[in-house]
């Protein structure tokens, strides 16, 4: 049976009113949950305390689950985490201050490699499985040195997905919230001879004007290439889930009016996606501490498979 491992940023706790809280309380209060795909079971708590957690990603290969931490809103203390798919040997791979505001985190098994995007920090990153290696692949701004660039959302880099099969990294700059300005864009896994994160030539748009993307996945299983995103924009056309089809024969007709097909809507702030061949569906998890089954082949059909009164969901993996 498929097993989905949720992210909660934060559970209330009614007793002890959020206005009486710190800082520091409000923001440890996240969770790695265990919930199995049927329609049962309450999920398990994994882990809790953790620091704002955000992206989930899973190696079947390694029996690792991997996540990332944003840290205080505002503060330069991201973290990468790594355990057990149990959640037994919890692993710090990049220290506090190591990363800004990290997002979306995906592993690439066959190279040893995880990617991820840092909000804040305006960067697209790779390192090693055990958080050595670090490279920026992408930089939209200096955070450091330039305040403006760091407050601009446009320059925000939220979601991420690999192509092996085109050789690409995918990622999402979400723009300010619910201003279709969002954009999706890609480029080579290789950085370009002579070039640097900053100066890069290759950089490509997929696709433009998007209410407020966020969490990418990539099919390949198919004659062409599909990406799928959770979009927490405004209505009508935010809080979906959307395909776009990238290479191949002709655009599908559902595609030919927005460069995209709506596959759900009326999330509540939709978050974190996974694909899943095996049950033909996709995963989505929102900040309204809901989990969906959306239907693969028909549009606007989702099934509520939990909702929590307490928790605020983000990222989203299955095993």
């Amino acid at each position: 049976m498929t097993k989905l491992y949720v992210l909660s940023i934060y559970q209330a706790t009614p007793e002890v009113p959020l206005d009486t809280q710190s800082l520091d309380d409000i923001t440890h209060r996240g969770r790695i949950l265990s919930l199995d795909a049927g329609w049962s079971a309450e999920p398990t708590t994994l882990l809790n305390g953790l620091h704002m957690p955000d992206g989930i990603a899973i190696s079947k290969k390694y029996g690792r689950v991997f996540w990332t931490q944003m840290g205080n809103p505002g503060s330069n203390d991201g973290s990468i985490m790594s355990a057990n798919l149990d959640g037994s040997d919890v692993r710090s791979l990049m220290p506090k201050g190591a990363v800004n505001t990290p997002k979306q985190i995906v592993v690439d098994e066959e190279a040893g490699k995880l990617y991820f995007c840092d909000r804040e920090g305006l960067r697209v990153h790779r390192c090693s499985l055990d958080g050595s290696n670090q490279e920026i692949l992408v930089q939209t701004g200096d955070w450091v040195l330039n305040r403006d660039h760091q407050m601009d959302q446009t320059r925000w880099c939220v979601g991420i997905a690999l192509s092996k099969q085109l050789n690409r990294v995918f990622w999402t700059q979400k723009g300010a919230p619910k201003s279709k300005q969002g954009r999706i864009l890609c480029a080579s896994l290789d950085m370009p001879e002579g070039e640097t994160p900053q100066t890069r030539q290759d950089i490509e748009l997929v696709a433009g004007g998007l209410p407020e993307p966020i969490d990418l996945e990539l099919d390949e299983s198919g004659p062409a290439p599909v990406l799928y995103w959770t979009d927490r924009g405004e209505f009508p056309y935010g809080n979906t889930l959307n395909k776009k089809t990238l290479v191949g024969s002709e655009v599908p007709d559902t595609e030919k009016k927005l460069g995209r097909q709506i596959l759900a809507e009326g999330f509540a702030e939709a978050i974190g996606l996974a694909l899943d061949h095996g049950n033909d569906c996709i995963w989505v998890a929102d900040l309204g501490g809901r989990v969906w089954k959306c239907d693969m082949h028909k549009p606007a059909k989702k099934v509520k498979v939990y909702e929590s009164e307490t928790s605020v969901f983000t990222g989203l993996a299955i095993v």
